[in-house]
């Protein structure tokens, strides 16, 4: 009788098997992986949404990733009275500005900090410098009274064409 006792005590502070056949919402999300560019873009997002930046006060900013073309989109939404060319790719320029330094004639891009993560399994499989070669940045300048009257531009984050 002990025997049995000490047997249904045991196997009721064991709570793997007293719960065995229990799944819920939190376990099923806990077991779906995340991937680097999931995390990098809610990193990314987070940091673009809470960080004010010089020449875009009263911007939108978010990044999403667009599976079709392969790239980074940036996309960037500047309200303003009257758009013109020129507001659109000063927009696209400071959006440039917030990830590319220049030291000397040289360029280089911090974008690829989000999308890192402390493993070392891809160290010397994937090439993160390049990755800002595939960063895209769409910016509209929105007129308040009339969006007909906004104007799209874009640009890639390391070279200087702007298109509109």
């Amino acid at each position: 009788m002990k025997i049995i006792f000490f047997f249904i005590i045991t196997l009721s502070l064991l709570p793997s098997l007293s719960s065995a056949g229990k799944k819920t919402t939190a376990s099923i999300v806990a077991k779906e992986p995340v991937t680097m560019m999931d995390l990098g873009l809610l990193k990314l997002n987070s940091m673009l949404a809470n960080t004010k930046f010089r020449g875009l006060q009263g911007a939108t900013i978010g990044a999403i990733y667009n599976a079709r073309r392969g790239t980074i989109d940036l996309k960037v939404s500047i309200p303003v009275k009257k758009a013109t060319r020129t507001q659109c790719k000063k927009a696209v320029n400071h959006t440039k500005k917030i990830f590319v330094q220049t030291l000397g004639d040289k360029k280089i891009a911090n974008i690829h900090h989000y999308f890192k993560h402390e493993g070392t399994a891809y160290k010397n499989k994937i090439n993160w410098d390049d990755l800002a070669n595939h960063v895209v940045i769409t910016a509209i300048v929105l007129t308040k009274n009339n969006y007909q009257h906004s104007i799209y531009c874009q640009g890639k984050l390391m070279q200087k064409e702007v298109t509109y």
